[in-house]
């Protein structure tokens, strides 16, 4: 009987022991290594739609400067301002 309460207390032990170790050194070091891989992942999607952004800016703008209207940027519509009674000004 005695010798079964030494080996649970020793496997409580051994344990809390490992379990302080992998709360204090493995756990931090998964974590920062897991965020820095989601980091540079949306780091890298934003910086790709800012490129494109851009480059449609661009081909927007040399068609403004030369005239030319490209049809799948749509039509122009003329706005009135109307207050909150519905009367226009």
């Amino acid at each position: 009987m005695l010798e079964v309460i030494a080996t649970i207390i020793l496997v409580f032990f051994a344990l809390s022991f490992i379990g302080r170790l992998f709360f204090r050194y493995v756990l931090p070091w998964w974590l920062s290594r897991f965020l820095k891989k989601q980091q540079k992942k949306y780091s890298q999607q934003f910086y790709s739609e800012q490129n494109v952004d851009e480059d449609e800016k661009i081909r927007y703008n040399e068609s403004v400067a030369k005239g030319t209207v490209n049809p799948d940027v749509g039509e122009y519509v003329d706005f009135e301002e109307v207050d909150d009674d519905g009367n226009k000004e």
